[in-house]
């Protein structure tokens, strides 16, 4: 039974990592004001061990974030990291490598601990380094998510949190983010 188990997990593992790999972020931090504010946030950041390198940009305001290949990466362990660091995120772009992964408008796909849901695109198929603008009450503005509200009938989105209308891989151990392609 333990070996069913593992070989279970090592299953799910290599699924995951043959539909979509996470490459690298963009987080705008605020409240970043001194070389020291944006030290701080970079050692709290590099803490996560699926962290392989970053620069956080004082000019910017962004931390650009390259992840170690073959490894999960949740988003919102990055999101705590900054906030635990005694600022906020403002927006994340990331990259993801997309092996033929098909989505559409309203799609659901499983991303380790995340459930990316697809607001406002066509059906299509993912293929190579995509990029992903999460677009989550918290990462945009009021005018902007009062838009992206209009781009779906799924109550989540409006919510910003699990709601009946997600399918049921969206589960309390995962969490939710809501997601376009980047332009």
């Amino acid at each position: 039974m333990k070996t069913f188990f593992i070989a279970l997990l090592l299953l799910l593992g290599i699924t995951l990592q043959a539909n979509a790999q996470l490459i690298s972020a963009d987080v705008g931090v605020n409240g970043l004001t001194c070389s020291m504010c944006a030290r701080g946030t970079e050692e709290t950041l590099k803490r996560l061990d699926f962290i392989d390198s970053i620069d956080v940009d004082l000019n910017t305001l962004v931390a650009h974030i390259i992840f170690k290949k073959n490894m999960n990466a949740p988003i919102e362990d990055i999101v705590k990291a900054v906030e635990d660091a005694g600022f906020s995120v403002r927006n994340i772009t990331a990259v993801y490598d997309f092996k033929n992964k098909k989505i559409g408008k309203d799609e659901h796909i499983d991303y380790g601990n995340d459930v990316l849901h697809f607001v406002g695109v066509d059906d299509q198929t993912l293929n190579g380094q995509v990029t992903l603008r999460f677009i989550d009450k918290q990462f945009v503005s009021k005018k902007e998510f009062k838009d992206w509200s209009k781009k779906t009938s799924m109550t989540c989105y409006k919510n910003n949190k699990k709601d009946a209308c997600c399918p049921a891989n969206v589960t309390q151990a995962k969490r939710l983010f809501h997601v376009t392609l980047a332009s």
